[in-house]
């Protein structure tokens, strides 16, 4: 699969590392209460790391292009 360009890849990157978390901690928050809330946006903060960090280096996406 081609990798998007890289102005489309860096912010794929920072949705990943903003809406993931801050989501879960919304939806955490009213449904189950503020600790909880917190506990899921941790947890899914992490994993949104570890995706980043896999896009970023293991798929090559901090690179720029060489057009």
């Amino acid at each position: 699969m081609k990798k998007p360009p890289y102005e489309y890849r860096i912010a794929i990157i920072m949705l990943i590392l903003t809406v993931i978390p801050i989501g879960a901690t919304q939806l955490g928050w009213y449904l189950y209460g503020k600790m909880m809330g917190f506990n899921f946006g941790m947890i899914a903060g992490t994993l949104a790391v570890i995706l980043a960090g896999y896009l970023m280096y293991q798929k090559g996406w901090r690179n720029e292009d060489e057009d």
